[in-house]
């Protein structure tokens, strides 16, 4: 994949804070990895999608993300449904099994 470069201009104190960000190696990795983190969080790209952009494996984005209080899994009203109905069938079998 090709990749495109833009120049663009940050706040001198913006970079000083990236350049205290424990990850990434250099400054455009802690870009990289600043702006992927953000696109997972508005929910604009996916997790595995974000952890390519930022170059790292899933396992260590997922970890960056723990390590930063970021919830990376979501769990929806939906699940929370189904969990109940598994539940709730669960319980009425074993009544019926009394």
């Amino acid at each position: 994949m090709a990749q495109n470069e833009m120049n663009v201009h940050l706040p001198n104190e913006m970079i000083s804070i990236l350049k205290k960000s424990g990850n990434g190696k250099n400054l455009d990795d802690k870009v990289r990895l600043s702006l992927a983190i953000a696109m997972f969080v508005e929910k604009t790209v996916t997790l595995e999608r974000a952890a390519e952009l930022a170059g790292n494996s899933l396992a260590n984005f997922i970890d960056i993300l723990r390590a930063k209080g970021i919830p990376w899994m979501e769990y929806t009203n939906e699940h929370l449904a189904d969990d109940d109905l598994a539940m709730q069938k669960y319980l009425d079998s074993t009544k019926k099994s009394e």
